[in-house]
């Protein structure tokens, strides 16, 4: 069993229409973590059911962080006009929006790590779910596709997807879809082996496809992103989440190139989750601040920002304007003191 480290391998009652969810304007103060030094996790956001799914509509209507969730945007609402008004005139804007929209998914895992530690490193802040290992206990995240790899029977490898195992004549030509989302969400093989990859659920009347989980490939406890692999042999799915996967990189340089100028006068945050478990929601605010480390290798940055998340938010995209590539894969992972923060990503 691999322990990660940083090593390789319902619905939401909107109470307002889209022209009348405020943009969240940056808080004038800034904190002191714009600075390098030591970074404390605070609140994790996965959406923890001890009841199982029953819980989720409680949890809808018992929200303290957001009562009313005024700010989230049911994905099918989001419009131009949900942008600040530099962009009201752009479809650039809202395309990148909704092709990252297509490709979120909704996270669900039945089980807790055995291997799970106690406190994150070097710190006495205990970790996510240390209490309930060994458990069955559900909870709920957000990932985003990150990129597709298509087996052929060149490869000389069949498909691994339930239906194959099951199967004399397993596939082979299948595909594996790479999810990124937050390590407190998914922490190692034994989590990922009973973790579900939902995607589509963009309300409650959508068709959706589950993916079963496979395994961990990389996992990083500090910076808390986990990247998970997913199998099937559903190739029409899989041609189409590459395709989709490559006009989003498009686009997003796209945006860089005709809004560069403006990557630190808006500093716009865009976050597609599923708050609470439910159908996808946008959320507009602004990067606010970065926390940065240099571990001699790699240099590391996390964002903090005022773009609304709530439990079950954990491992969402956080997607930054003007950023390419290489920039836009931090994930959310929780809020403390200082606002809402993602995970690290590495230059």
């Amino acid at each position: 069993m691999k322990t990660p480290n940083k090593v390789r391998k319902r619905k939401l009652e909107p109470s307002s229409t889209p022209e009348d969810v405020p943009y969240c304007e940056s808080p004038s103060k800034v904190s002191k973590s714009d600075q390098t030094g030591v970074f404390i996790p605070g609140n994790h956001e996965a959406e923890m059911c001890y009841g199982g799914e029953a819980d989720l509509h409680k949890h809808v209507t018992g929200c303290k962080k957001n009562p009313g969730h005024k700010a989230f945007i049911p994905l099918k609402d989001f419009n131009i006009n949900c942008l600040p008004s530099r962009y009201h005139d752009d479809e650039l804007m809202s395309e990148t929006i909704k092709t990252l929209a297509a490709l979120t998914v909704q996270v669900k895992t039945k089980f807790t790590s055995l291997e799970r530690p106690e406190f994150y490193p070097g710190t006495q802040v205990p970790y996510p779910c240390y209490n309930d290992r060994g458990s069955h206990v559900m909870r709920l995240g957000t990932g985003r596709v990150e990129g597709v790899y298509k087996y052929t029977e060149s490869d000389r490898k069949t498909c691994r997807c339930a239906k194959c195992q099951v199967s004399a004549t397993p596939s082979k030509v299948w595909g594996k879809v790479y999810v990124l989302t937050a390590t407190h969400v998914v922490f190692d093989d034994s989590e990922a082996r009973q973790t579900r990859c939902v995607l589509g659920f963009d309300d409650n009347k959508s068709p959706v496809v589950s993916l079963d989980g496979w395994e961990v490939e990389m996992a990083d406890i500090e910076g808390d992103m986990c990247e998970l692999s997913y199998v099937t042999c559903d190739l029409e799915l899989v041609d189409e989440l590459d395709k989709m996967y490559q006009r989003f990189d498009g686009l997003c340089w796209e945006v860089s190139n005709k809004y560069e100028r403006f990557v630190d006068v808006d500093k716009l945050t865009v976050i597609v989750s599923h708050p609470h478990g439910c159908p996808k929601q946008v959320s507009v605010g602004q990067w606010t601040h970065k926390h940065e480390r240099d571990d001699g290798r790699y240099y590391w940055t996390s964002y903090w920002y005022t773009t609304c998340t709530c439990p079950g938010s954990s491992g969402a995209p956080v997607y930054r304007l003007g950023f390419g590539r290489w920039l836009y894969h931090h994930p959310h992972s929780g809020s403390n003191s200082e606002g809402n923060y993602s995970g690290e990503w590495r230059y």
